[in-house]
């Protein structure tokens, strides 16, 4: 999502916020971004979940040699 996508939703959380009276659509607007940021949130979760579990740790791995330099 773009610069502008961002700063939109910033501007009217910050209306929201104040107490400016919001347009219908702009309240939809809000809540439909709302679902979308919980769903990125829950799919990076799982991501950095699967990202540790793959790393080997080092009571695993005692039959790895040391990496020479």
């Amino acid at each position: 999502k773009d610069f502008a996508y961002h700063k939109e939703k910033m501007l009217l959380c910050k209306q929201a916020e104040q107490g400016v009276p919001l347009q219908a659509e702009q309240y939809d607007w809000l809540a439909d971004t709302d679902e979308e940021v919980d769903e990125q949130e829950l799919e990076a979760h799982y991501s950095y979940m699967a990202k540790i579990q793959e790393v080997p740790t080092t009571d695993s791995d005692t039959n790895l040699k040391p990496v020479e330099q």
